[in-house]
């Protein structure tokens, strides 16, 4: 189930952090990057909040995303895709080569999700 604390920005939350993960012994990836660093999300820059960051956290063996962490503009909407992807088992690959629309803040999944490491 989704979170969203309405700080500014606002910070959301759905499924597992890194550390339970790891604490659960799951074979993860990780995708971490600065809101600031993300090219591919003109709409902090349009708003001009680009504060934040952006985690997930990924099944490195099925590619399913296991949890999300983000601190950013629009966080609050973010969330409520990535929650619907994991109800779903949509990939984070499938995520990634969305096409969502311009400018939005979802974009920057296209580019977060393409820095998974493990």
């Amino acid at each position: 189930m989704p979170h969203t604390l309405f700080i500014t920005p606002p910070l959301a939350t759905v499924g597992l952090t890194e550390h339970e993960a790891r604490a659960r012994n799951l074979d993860i990836t990780v995708s971490r990057e600065m809101v600031a660093d993300i090219i591919a999300m003109p709409r902090a820059y349009t708003v001009e909040e680009t504060r934040g960051v952006m985690k997930f956290v990924v099944d490195a063996n099925t590619d399913l995303v296991l949890g999300a962490a983000l601190l950013s503009i629009d966080a609050q909407e973010i969330v409520n895709t990535v929650a619907l992807a994991m109800r779903h088992d949509i990939t984070a690959t499938e995520l990634r080569d969305s096409i969502y629309t311009h400018p939005s803040s979802t974009e920057a999944l296209n580019e977060v999700f393409d820095k998974v490491v493990r």
